[in-house]
């Protein structure tokens, strides 16, 4: 039972600790903390710590000030080197004195020493972030078998590292449990141990330097006494604990002390000053705290009020920038715009030391295991599109298969489904061109904090959200993969005629594909023309999606469909289009052709920006029925006679299989990727002009066999075209799987 627990943070620091800390710290004079003795005392008090110390490095001036108080027991932590290694590491030592403290800084160029006169006067100490590398120490499997020999306490929390460390370390110290074990490194290193017992017992500490988080991360003993707690702790009857560990205490340290560096030199606005104070915990004034929670909408904790504070700005700068332009508000507004993405900085600090870590750990055969989750991230899954609707199955399958997937996405109303994930927009606006679609920016915060929780990235759109997902995927370290859906490079073209906008568009799409682990794209075109434009082959893997044989397919057909559903008088045969109404869809090579046959009838199934130019010169055959989904939109196709798809910007050209799975005969372009599916003359016809599309079509007009025959082939094509097989093929490869059926 642990009754009579006892708690205490066992590594923090005060303004004793007041050398820079870093080469910018070095450059601007900044020292590693401001933070009072006396105000740390308190909030440990106030955070339910039983015992008190400080931990300065190589310094007890610091808890020499709070000594006097009955809880207090004076510590240091000093840097030590390893005389062979030219290694140094942090040892944290409790309950000393000024005697022993003037010796153990006498010691501090010889690690065995040090280490032995601890012994020798029985004092508790702890080796501090044992993988961490202290002043660019190489940390080696040497170096951490020599702690192994030395040293019976090991710090395995600490507050601003990384959140998987403990795990690490854990595992590294139970391996050499035993005294077999030891004595074996004192035969490999010729060195003897200096251990006193054959296990390593663990500590924590926050490690905090701004005086905002310490208490939040503790070691705990049975101890009615600080003697008795510190006899646990050379006994290792230690057990650790922690609030939740993140950059978010990393963020708080260096900003506090950040925050006091130019509070000294006095450059805080008045103005601001008495909202500052309280966010970095100089003052508690109850006004205050009632106007910054309502200004920020937030109940967060008070240490999280910082990070809260980050997240709003930004929205509220650029708001006040567009409200009165000006140099002044231009300037808030990138100021914002940078202390916001300070946090993504941050997260990757603690993900690089973490995998440094990770790569001694593995040389020790340790596999750090993680819970595997793939962050599906798309810029549209609400919307009529291809790219949405594959999000839409992908989730759908995810849901049946049980698979560790989430769509994750940007929306501003309350949808509730299995694996889905929406973030709140923090900005929106319409998409040149193109106004129906809406492009809608979360902050980078949240997203961060969102992206933290999978093992894994997928980018389906390069949109706000997708590129924002690129940079804080590689910020964590996280695994990313791309699939080029959309050509917007040639979008951005039909739309500016800019053959330069273009060029630099596929410059940094290749940018993007080539910082990926992978790139999917769903066709040979596509892999050819990125190749082309500089993105590795052996980075590109062809993704062919399958169709929903059971919703499009010839049964679906009704005599008078469009007379009956929406008033269109049938004459002659039905020429069908299915797509968005763009001007990249090629669509005037569409009424080219409904000009040429007037006695047959042209049926346009969506909508978008080109809809209103469409209707202004339109012939008298074409009928614009808008968006159709479901059992609808599969009525319209197997009511149809042929399928007609002029696109010249398809990746892939989804329609085309639901057409010729509803038992369609098609003509396409023979530009873009949508002839992929086309095998001339048998079940349908690739055109390469408008001419061409005249011809083809005609002939298929004027031919109710060639009709049936291509007929017969495009169900043939597609009937082998398993919606379901190719996308869980697909979910498997951006989950890592190779050779994995689901």
């Amino acid at each position: 039972m642990r009754n009579s627990l006892a708690k205490a943070d066992l590594h923090l620091h005060s303004k004793a600790s007041n050398l820079p800390g870093g080469w910018f710290s070095k450059l601007i004079g900044c020292p590693e903390s401001f933070t009072e003795p006396m105000e740390i005392y308190k909030r440990l008090k106030e955070r339910g710590m039983t015992y008190i110390t400080i931990t300065d490095h190589n310094t007890i001036d610091g808890v020499l000030e709070i000594a006097h108080l009955p809880e207090v027991f004076i510590s240091c932590e000093y840097t030590v080197e390893f005389p062979e290694e030219k290694a140094k590491v942090h040892v944290l030592a409790y309950g000393i004195d000024e005697k022993i403290h003037e010796d153990l800084m006498k010691l501090r160029e010889n690690v065995y020493e040090f280490v032995a006169y601890l012994k020798a006067k029985n004092i508790a100490h702890s080796l501090a972030h044992p993988l961490y590398p202290v002043q660019d120490t190489k940390i080696t499997k040497s170096l951490v078998e020599k702690f192994v020999l030395l040293f019976d306490n090991w710090e395995v929390i600490n507050g601003t590292r990384g959140e998987n460390l403990r795990e690490l370390e854990e595992k590294l110290a139970r391996l050499y449990d035993g005294w077999e074990k030891i004595h074996q490194l004192e035969e490999k290193y010729k060195i003897k141990s200096l251990r006193t017992r054959p296990y390593i017992s663990f500590t924590a500490g926050s490690d905090d330097h701004g005086g905002m988080d310490v208490g939040r991360t503790w070691t705990e003993a049975q101890a009615l006494s600080k003697e008795e707690f510190l006899q646990a702790l050379r006994e290792g009857r230690t057990w650790v604990n922690t609030e939740k560990l993140g950059y978010e205490r990393l963020l708080n340290m260096v900003s506090r002390v950040g925050y006091d560096f130019l509070l000294n030199k006095g450059k805080i606005p008045s103005a601001l000053k008495p909202f500052t104070d309280f966010i970095f915990m100089h003052s508690n004034n109850p006004m205050t705290e009632l106007f910054l929670r309502t200004f920020l909408g937030t109940n967060a904790e008070r240490h999280s009020l910082l990070k809260e504070a980050l997240d709003k700005v930004p929205k509220l700068a650029l708001e006040r920038l567009l409200k009165e332009p000006s140099t002044s508000t231009l300037g808030e507004s990138i100021l914002a715009l940078i202390l916001h993405s300070a946090p993504v900085f941050l997260a990757y600090r603690q993900k690089t030391e973490e995998k440094k870590a990770e790569e001694v750990a593995k040389s020790f055969g340790i596999i750090p295991k993680r819970k595997e989750r793939l962050a599906y991230i798309t810029d549209t899954h609400f919307e009529i599109n291809g790219v949405a609707r594959s999000s839409r199955i992908i989730r759908e399958l995810a849901e049946k298969h049980d698979l560790p997937l989430d769509v994750i996405a940007v929306w501003d109303g309350d949808v509730r489904e299995s694996n889905l994930v929406l973030l709140k927009p923090a900005f929106e606006f319409s998409t040149p061109f193109y106004e129906e679609f809406k492009l809608r920016v979360p902050t980078l915060i949240s997203l961060l904090d969102l992206l933290r929780n999978y093992s894994r990235v997928h980018i389906a759109t390069p949109g706000p959200l997708g590129i924002m997902a690129f940079g804080v995927a590689k910020a964590l370290g996280l695994p990313t993969t791309f699939t080029f859906h959309t050509d917007v490079p040639a979008y951005a073209y039909t739309y500016t005629g800019s053959r330069e906008l273009m060029d630099i568009s596929y410059k940094l799409i290749a940018l993007l594909c080539n910082a990926c682990e992978r790139v999917f794209v769903p066709s040979e075109a596509y892999k050819k023309l990125l190749k082309e434009k500089g993105v590795k082959e052996e980075k590109i893997k062809v993704f062919k999606r399958g169709v929903d044989t059971s919703l499009f397919n010839p049964s679906k057909k009704e005599d008078g469909f469009f007379q009956r559903k929406f008033g269109v008088q049938v004459r002659g045969n039905v020429v069908l289009y299915v797509g968005r109404v763009s001007k990249e869809k090629n669509l005037d090579a569409f009424l080219y052709c409904a000009k040429n046959f007037p006695e047959d009838t042209f049926i346009i199934v969506g909508d978008g920006p080109y809809r209103e130019e469409i209707e202004k010169k339109k012939p008298r055959n074409v009928y614009l029925l808008g968006y159709l989904t479901g059992e609808e939109l599969a009525k319209a196709y197997a009511s149809a006679d042929v399928f007609l798809f002029p696109s010249e910007t398809e990746t892939y050209g989804q329609v085309i299989l639901e057409a010729m799975a509803s038992g369609l005969p098609v003509v396409v372009s023979s530009k873009g990727a949508s002839h992929e599916h086309v095998e001339e003359g048998v079940n349908g016809f690739i055109a390469h002009s408008y001419e061409d599309f005249v011809e083809k079509l005609g002939r298929l007009l004027e031919s109710p066999r060639l009709r049936e025959f291509m007929s017969a082939e495009a169900l043939r094509y597609t009937q082998s075209m398993d919606l379901t097989e190719t996308y869980l093929d697909y979910i498997n490869k951006l989950l890592g799987r190779v050779g994995v059926k689901v």
